[in-house]
């Protein structure tokens, strides 16, 4: 009985995940890697790429944006997940300046690094938000390759202008993230959506690479002890 209760809740949130990503999006996820094409490390980026339109904002119409196909072999941060649309409404209804909230401008000449940018959707809503400097890290190649393709269709002129960069980065190394606050630094803010996953997924699908679970956890220290080096003078 216990068995399958635990098959039952593992379907139930299965359903749960796909119905919030169909609320946020407004065609059906693309389906995990088939086995074939994952494996194929020599095809062309494009062939790599799906589009889909994605609402980040309730009341404003959604944006197309270039996603991965294959999250299992290129990485969870080549899809939009939920918890970027969580925390786009999330700042803007709070903001920096609270005074410019009422002339829909709260981030407004700020200076912001993104940790974990993934494709990039967050950043683009933040450098269309006028903000001076949008920094956005990943640790993933194929991520960023996907946030500066998505900047290029929804923002070129802040990538031409240098408000918008895209810059690869691992939070987790310590030297780095000092390079990087004061090459870039100070931030007024460091935002990360959906950064930290403290125990290792489960379920049928990991259960055949334990490996690959493991290495799919990404705890909560690094990122905290990173926030600290980055924010420091100023956020």
């Amino acid at each position: 009985p216990l068995q399958a209760a635990a098959a039952a809740a593992q379907a139930l949130a299965a359903a749960a995940t796909s119905a919030i990503l169909a609320w946020h999006c407004s065609s059906p996820p693309p389906r995990a890697d088939d086995a074939a094409g994952s494996s194929e490390s020599s095809e062309p980026l494009d062939a790599r790429w799906t589009s889909r339109e994605c609402r980040l904002l309730s009341d404003e119409p959604p944006l197309e944006l270039l996603e991965g196909r294959f999250v299992f072999a290129d990485g969870a941060g080549v899809r939009v997940w939920p918890a970027t649309a969580c925390l786009a409404e999330y700042l803007r209804a709070t903001g920096l300046h609270s005074d410019r909230l009422a002339e829909g401008a709260p981030w407004k000449g700020s200076r912001v690094l993104e940790l974990g940018c993934g494709c990039g959707a967050l950043a683009v809503l933040l450098a269309r938000w006028e903000c001076e400097r949008v920094v956005a890290t990943d640790a993933s190649p194929k991520a960023l390759a996907l946030a500066a393709a998505n900047a290029e269709r929804h923002c070129p002129q802040a990538l031409r202008d240098g408000r918008l960069q895209l810059r690869l980065g691992d939070w987790a190394d310590a030297s780095a993230c000092r390079k990087l606050r004061e090459a870039e630094g100070p931030f007024d803010a460091v935002v990360a959506a959906d950064a930290v996953l403290a125990i290792p997924p489960s379920g049928p699908m990991w259960q055949a690479n334990e490996a690959l679970a493991r290495a799919a956890a990404s705890p909560p220290e690094p990122l905290l002890e990173a926030t600290r080096e980055l924010a420091a003078g100023g956020a």
